[in-house]
């Protein structure tokens, strides 16, 4: 007979002893994602400490509320799942380019314009998985 561990079900139950080294983990390794980014870009384009600072709280805040949304869905919003948001790698050497030219606000632009384009597509992804059929 197969044991089955409740950390791998979807709705698993599972000890205190289990989650809190399993959710410091999570948080660290969030901190970590999130905040290395922020200050390669901004030492990149030479922010102030302070302005930098408020960086790094703004996305602490919004990957907070953002992993919230995961776990608890509103509408249509969130997987219901226990994923931690935050930032992606992926853009720090386009944005250090774009910063170094344009400042931070065109950064911001970018993202702006990004997420909005990221959120149409997120939208139609029912379309686009019936279409890969």
């Amino acid at each position: 007979m197969v044991s089955r561990d409740p950390i791998y079900e979807l709705d698993g139950k599972i000890s205190v002893q289990k989650a809190v080294p399993f959710g410091l983990q999570h948080v660290l390794a969030m901190f970590v994602a999130n905040i290395a980014p922020i200050l390669i870009v901004t030492g990149v384009v030479k922010m102030s400490a302070p302005e930098a600072g408020a960086i790094v709280q703004a996305a602490m805040i919004i990957a907070g509320v953002g992993s919230l949304l995961q776990m608890y869905p509103f509408f249509r919003l969130g997987s219901g799942l226990p994923v931690i948001m935050g930032i992606s790698f992926t853009f720090v050497s386009v944005f250090c380019v774009i910063g170094l030219k344009y400042g931070y606000g065109a950064i911001l632009g970018a993202v702006l314009v990004g997420g909005i384009l990221e959120g149409i597509l997120g939208l139609g992804a029912a379309w686009w998985l019936i279409r890969s059929l």
